[in-house]
């Protein structure tokens, strides 16, 4: 499954989490990532845009893995945290 961006929606940050307004196919969908996730993707930790923007390709990576297993958020959302970055870089590393 491939996750695009929407035109006119760039990533925000908001109450501490980052935001991308992504879509498949078929539905848009709201990516959220965690403050916490935002800060353990690399080092130092960071929670800003920039970091973001920066990671944002693997954001969308983990969020396409999540709704190919059925594990989206209600309304529309996709959430991304800590656990899920792992457990989708364990797999990539297997």
């Amino acid at each position: 499954m491939t996750l695009s961006l929407r035109d006119g929606f760039p990533p925000f940050l908001s109450d501490e989490n980052g935001h991308i307004s992504v879509c498949d196919e078929s539905q848009n969908w709201l990516v959220i990532v965690t403050r916490e996730a935002l800060e353990d993707v690399a080092e130092p930790a960071d929670a800003s845009l920039s970091r973001l923007l920066e990671y944002q390709s693997l954001f969308l990576e983990v969020a396409a893995f999540k709704l190919e297993h059925g594990r989206a958020g209600d309304e529309d959302t996709i959430w991304i945290q800590t656990d899920d970055l792992r457990e989708w870089q364990s797999l990539q590393a297997s």
